[in-house]
């Protein structure tokens, strides 16, 4: 039943379109707090959350399916975007509440959006040797919730003031928030085999979709407008 749903065009565009519409609404209604880049980039991302969903659905609103090798580049670049959204931040997040966006700073945080997927695969491929999607995604599930806390030194030594870590703190909780929802959802599915796992997995989803924006605009620093 859950499967079902999980399935449908139901979830994946149109849930999914939802929690996009909802993050910027949330972000656009908090943009008077902030300074006008994290606003900005915020509907950025939200915009391009809405473009992976629609992009990535089985049955492409107004295209149908993606043909020959797109149907294979297009979900994994959405896959790598989606992650450097929130590689990107603590390279840019100033302690003044700005967003400054560098060529270095897009390429610090691309190298790191590229560990996980070439980790996943050469783990998959050589260690679990296993073709399954769902193995696939188990394994880039824990390894990028692994990264998240693995880099925390790191994103602690490059911030930019306490304010700067505050937020970034609270966004390195909702990535693990999505991402350790997303790995209990796959043990549910591929341990227990089921079907309620693919209801968790909806939670996840949402999250990755819609919350960042909302996030982002809500815990940045507060900008002065005196």
């Amino acid at each position: 039943m859950f499967e079902a749903f999980y399935q449908s065009a139901w979830q994946h565009p149109v849930l999914l379109f939802a929690a996009c519409a909802v993050g910027a609404l949330v972000a656009w209604l908090g943009r008077a707090r902030v300074h006008p880049s994290v606003w900005r980039y915020a509907l950025f991302v939200a915009a391009l959350a809405a473009l992976d969903a629609w992009l990535t659905s089985n049955d492409i609103p107004l295209i149908g399916t993606l043909p020959g090798a797109l149907a294979t580049v297009v979900p994994v670049a959405f896959v790598i975007l989606g992650d450097l959204r929130y590689l990107l931040l603590p390279e840019v997040l100033t302690d003044e509440g700005a967003l400054h966006i560098t060529p270095r700073a897009v390429l610090r945080a691309t190298a790191w959006a590229f560990v996980v997927p070439v980790v996943s695969q050469l783990v998959v491929r050589l260690v679990l040797r296993s073709d399954e999607g769902r193995v696939l995604f188990l394994t880039y599930e824990t390894l990028f919730f692994a990264l998240v806390l693995l880099r925390w030194p790191y994103v602690r030594h490059i911030a930019h003031g306490k304010r700067a870590r505050t937020t970034l703190a609270r966004l390195d909780a909702l990535a693990l928030a999505w991402y350790g929802t997303w790995i209990t959802a796959d043990v549910l599915i591929l341990g227990l085999g089921l079907d309620v796992g693919y209801l968790a997995r909806v939670v996840p989803n949402v999250l990755y979709y819609g919350a960042l924006p909302a996030v982002l605009v809500w815990s940045a620093p507060l900008v002065s407008r005196s």
